[in-house]
């Protein structure tokens, strides 16, 4: 693969990456403030699947987001996509007694294409591309903080760790919250204009997403070193209506655009992705209030 990654240093709040690029050693710092602590997801193969396939989703919308005049980064973006397919297939096979092997070969690739990603977006938000292309900024950063987020779940796969402490839940409604609201702006920004009913409830998703993740941010400076309160099991229950209403909006639009029926510049296979990843909150959600509930 042409990336080549030589090492990583880490503390709590930020990953220094260097890979080797051509003849370049390259260096990013990278700061990872909502990720801190260990996820709430369980590391079972179901969860390094779903990951997987949102790795290689991720190099396919990257892919067809370029500018037509940049081969290589296409081409990269291609071995990426090709990497993780492959990664997901072989998941289908894995013994238990090679887990931590894969494991392993699961982390290097997705700690190259992290680095991938922030490469590129620092191209993009420096005028890098001069004839367009649609690989935003804000969605070059939202998908660089799920591949983090993967990489925390490869971690907890490795060591063995199964608790949820109360800053673990408190960090994934921000991660996911964030993710959601992220997601209603993309839809936005990705219908036609005369789409107006629904760039409407998509922008009224993106204003409610975000007064949540609001109080989310509220609740983290409160509850970060203390038990768990009446207050957090309310907020799950208003972040489960709110991520269900999406999560139905999302399936509507993913059937609208299977039928040719609303105009937009959105594929369908982006639509499905940004369902799954709700359905994959709402998971979550239920793991939340089963711990907050004993």
């Amino acid at each position: 693969m042409s990336c080549q990654l030589l090492f990583i240093s880490k503390t709590d709040f930020i990953r220094i990456y260097c890979w080797r690029e051509g003849g370049r050693i390259c260096m990013a710092v990278v700061k990872v403030p909502d990720l801190l602590v260990s996820p709430v997801s369980n590391p079972d193969m179901d969860e390094i699947r779903f990951w997987l396939r949102i790795m290689m989703e991720h190099s396919l919308f990257m892919k067809i987001g370029f500018p037509c005049t940049e081969l290589e980064l296409i081409r990269r973006a291609g071995e990426f996509q090709k990497g993780f397919q492959e990664l997901l297939n072989e998941s289908e096979r894995v013994h238990p007694s090679q887990m931590a092997d894969f494991i392993k070969k699961t982390i290097y690739w997705v700690e190259c294409l992290r680095a991938f990603k922030r490469h590129v977006l620092h191209i993009v938000i420096t005028c890098g591309f001069k004839l367009g292309g649609y690989n935003y900024p804000l969605l070059l950063d939202h998908i660089s903080r799920e591949a983090e987020y993967f990489l925390l779940v490869l971690r907890k796969a490795e060591t063995g760790e199964t608790g949820t402490p109360i800053q673990s839940i408190i960090q994934e409604n921000v991660f996911w919250l964030r993710i959601m609201s992220d997601h209603s702006k993309f839809i936005r920004s990705l219908l036609d204009q005369s789409e107006r009913q629904l760039a409407n409830q998509s922008q009224a998703f993106s204003d409610e997403f975000d007064t949540l993740l609001a109080q989310a941010r509220d609740l983290e400076g409160m509850l970060w070193d203390f038990k768990k309160i009446p207050t957090l099991s309310r907020f799950e229950g208003d972040v489960k209506g709110a991520t269900r209403r999406l999560r139905d909006f999302k399936q509507a639009a993913k059937e609208l655009l299977e039928n040719c029926a609303a105009l937009s510049l959105i594929p369908v296979a982006l639509a499905d992705h940004v369902r799954r990843e709700a359905e994959h909150f709402l998971m979550i959600i239920d793991r939340i209030e089963h711990e907050l509930a004993n």
